[in-house]
C-alpha cells in the first residue's frame, strides 16, 4: 500500500473513532486498532492524538470541499455554480456520517468568528470557492455589483449556521426547505420582481 493510501485510510479510521467515542473518550489504542496497527507506528503518522485529530478532521473537510468543487466545476453559469454549490455542500453530511458525528461532538469546528477557528485554513478555501462564484456573477453582469469580500462573509455565515442548526442541533428535516427558502431569498431579494 502506498504511503499516501496509507495515511487516508488511517485519517478515515481516525475519523471514524473520534465520531463513535468522542475526542475524549477516543485513545490511539482505539485507532490503531482501526487501522490494525500498533500504537507506536501510528505515532509515526502523527505527534499527538490532537494532531491526528486535526490531520483528520482537515482531511474531511477537504473531501468535502472537493465533492463541492467537482459538482461546480461541471457548472458554467455562476448562477448554477452558486446553486450548484449551495445544494451539494449542505447535502454532503448526509453521505459522511463520521464527519456529522465528529461535528455534533465539537461544533466549534465551524465557530462563528474567524481568529477562534481552529480549521481557519480549510474554511478559507471554502470562502474563496464562493467569493470566486460570486466574482465570476458581477464580471458577468448576473449578480449585481455590491462589495464581494462583504457577500462572501455574510453567505458563508448564514451557511454555517444551517449546517450547525441542520446537522448538530435539530436535525436535517427539519430545516432543509428552510435552506431551499434562504437559497431562493439570496439570490431574488425580498423586493418583488416587478418593481426591480
Amino acid at each position: 500500500m502506498a504511503a499516501e493510501e496509507k495515511q487516508q485510510d488511517i485519517l478515515a479510521a481516525s475519523l471514524r473513532c473520534f465520531g463513535r467515542y468522542g475526542y475524549k473518550k477516543a485513545t490511539m489504542e482505539d485507532i490503531a486498532s482501526e487501522v490494525g496497527l500498533t500504537k507506536g507506528a501510528l505515532y509515526t503518522y502523527a505527534r499527538s492524538k490532537k494532531d491526528l485529530y486535526h490531520q483528520a478532521v482537515t482531511s474531511a473537510l477537504s473531501r468535502w470541499q472537493n465533492r463541492v468543487i467537482e459538482a461546480i466545476e461541471k457548472e458554467i453559469t455562476p448562477l448554477a455554480r452558486f446553486e450548484t454549490m449551495s445544494f451539494k455542500a449542505f447535502q454532503y453530511l448526509t453521505e459522511d456520517q463520521a464527519l456529522r458525528q465528529v461535528l455534533i461532538d465539537n461544533p466549534d469546528i465551524f465557530p462563528m468568528f474567524g481568529e477562534q477557528d481552529p480549521f481557519n485554513e480549510t474554511n478559507e478555501k471554502s470562502r474563496d470557492i464562493l467569493r470566486s462564484i460570486i466574482e465570476q456573477g458581477v464580471a458577468e453582469k448576473i449578480f449585481r455589483p455590491l462589495d464581494i469580500d462583504s457577500a462572501t462573509w455574510i453567505l458563508f455565515s448564514i451557511y454555517k449556521m444551517f449546517i450547525i442548526d441542520t446537522y448538530i442541533i435539530t436535525g436535517q428535516e427539519k430545516t432543509e426547505k428552510l435552506f431551499r427558502d434562504s437559497v431562493d431569498l439570496v439570490l431574488k431579494g425580498l423586493l418583488r420582481q416587478d418593481r426591480q
